[in-house]
């Protein structure tokens, strides 16, 4: 190779890897400030506390009691994305004579274990806008979007059937109003909203095999 074509691959080299190690170093940087808010507790990052309760609507009525948590990153005054997870008490209430004469339709699915209640566990990725100033009472948006999973192996009884499956789609929308505690302490409020939840699942009947579970509710959180 001729020296001045060796001098250029030389220089090419070395501006390659000095490009090479910007890329890596605004890598690890972007990863650094991306989870060091976390770790350090500064203002980028926040956490949610919720109480909920659901009001089962339509043809497939389950009930609620939800207690939840959110983690994550408040990434401009009004955008906030995390994860969460929390814990359902589901019950639902069936007629009187409830099953009766299902065992001759399908004997299998009928002397299944069955259940009026339940433990759900819904784990989900968190959204959340806000619109207003942090140091005054004002309105928010949010939306969760995950799975929910049964925390048993028994059928749960619904109106005209049971559900069948362990694992559940998840998705929970809400609006409501954000009041900070105080304007010394504007990153600490409380939350009241309204919610829809809905969740899809196997479902056994004589005409249907799925069934789509909708739910009106309030829900109260505390933020910092």
């Amino acid at each position: 190779m001729k020296p001045k074509s060796l001098l250029i691959a030389i220089m090419l080299a070395v501006a390659g890897t000095l490009s090479a190690h910007a890329q890596y170093s605004d890598i690890i940087n972007g990863l650094t400030n991306t989870v060091m808010p976390a770790v350090s507790g500064s203002s980028y990052y926040k956490g949610y506390v919720e109480a909920d309760y659901t009001q089962g609507v339509g043809n497939y009525k389950c009930n609620f009691m939800t207690l939840c948590t959110s983690q994550g990153y408040k990434f401009t005054p009004w955008f906030y994305m995390g994860a969460g997870i929390g814990v359902d008490i589901m019950w639902s209430s069936v007629v009187a004579g409830w099953g009766d004469g299902w065992a001759d339709q399908s004997p299998e699915w009928y002397n299944h274990k069955k259940t009026e209640a339940a433990v759900m566990i819904p784990v989900f990725t968190d959204f959340r806008f806000n619109f207003g100033n942090m140091t005054s009472p004002s309105f928010f948006i949010n939306l969760r979007l995950g799975a929910a999973f049964l925390c048993s192996d028994s059928y749960v009884k619904i109106d005209n059937g049971y559900l069948t499956n362990q694992n559940y789609f998840y998705l929970q929308p809400a609006i409501g109003l954000r009041i900070p505690v105080s304007i010394t302490k504007p990153k600490q409020a409380v939350n009241v909203g309204l919610h829809y939840r809905l969740m899809t699942s196997d479902y056994w009947s004589g005409w249907q095999h799925n069934a789509v579970i909708n739910g009106l509710g309030a829900n109260i959180s505390y933020e910092w």
